[in-house]
């Protein structure tokens, strides 16, 4: 499944990284893209292993706003 995530607060390279590599590290993600200047975080995933509302609260607890 894929799905794109309007994060607040993303502004430099280093949050584009550190989201990245946090997401990236969870078996059921398979891919994570962003596009900084949008704000959007696109995740392709298995939704049978994780959910949404999984990913969303572990970009929250990096220190940003999914909405």
């Amino acid at each position: 499944m894929t799905k794109l995530i309007s994060v607040f607060g993303m502004t430099t390279e280093n949050c584009r990284i550190s989201i990245i590599k946090r997401l990236e590290s969870e078996e059921a993600i398979d891919e994570v893209t962003i596009l900084l200047p949008k704000g959007l975080v696109e995740v392709v995933f298995d939704h049978k292993k994780i959910t949404l509302e999984q990913i969303k609260k572990i970009i929250h607890e990096l220190g940003y706003d999914p909405m």
